[in-house]
């Protein structure tokens, strides 16, 4: 799949893996490796540490966007690259909700489709976003774990508003 995926979305550069620019085919195939993602790193009963980065896909994804973003200068750690995994997963989850329902959102850019600040945006049409967030851990009430910078800019953001 991932030759398929190259053929007809990575050829086209960064601009092409934003959610709004993916057709249904693949808004579908990338919100299925995202659920698969976040469902093997997060549940409703156990907060455990992420212990995959997720599909080869969405890691050329977030990959196609660091390059966009850092030009060609970045070494992500692992624990970046989580983070980021994570919020390009939200990115195809919020965009497949929207394509559904059509919330109004504003549509993602190369520069802030993977910031924490884009989502807690949302919150403030859809708040019932980040409490689903924390009941599935995603948003820790612990200091510990890999995810602690999305942690501190959501609980930041919720205590702002």
């Amino acid at each position: 799949m991932l030759s398929e995926f190259y053929n007809e979305v990575l050829t086209f550069g960064p601009v092409a893996v934003l959610p709004q620019n993916l057709d249904n085919k693949w808004i579908r195939r990338l919100q299925k490796m995202a659920d698969e993602f976040l469902d093997s790193n997060f549940n409703l009963h156990t907060c455990n540490d992420a212990k995959e980065v997720g599909d080869p896909v969405l890691a050329a994804c977030v990959y196609q966007i660091v390059r966009y973003q850092y030009a060609d200068q970045s070494d992500l750690t692992p624990k970046e690259m989580a983070e980021k995994m994570v919020i390009y997963a939200l990115s195809i989850t919020m965009e497949s909700i929207n394509r559904n329902d059509n919330f109004g959102l504003e549509p993602p850019n190369l520069d802030n489709i993977l910031s924490m600040d884009r989502i807690l945006c949302y919150k403030s049409t859809q708040p019932e976003f980040i409490q689903l967030l924390k009941d599935a851990c995603i948003i820790r009430e612990s200091e510990k774990g890999w995810f602690q910078n999305i942690k501190q800019k959501l609980m930041s953001g919720i205590k702002g508003s």
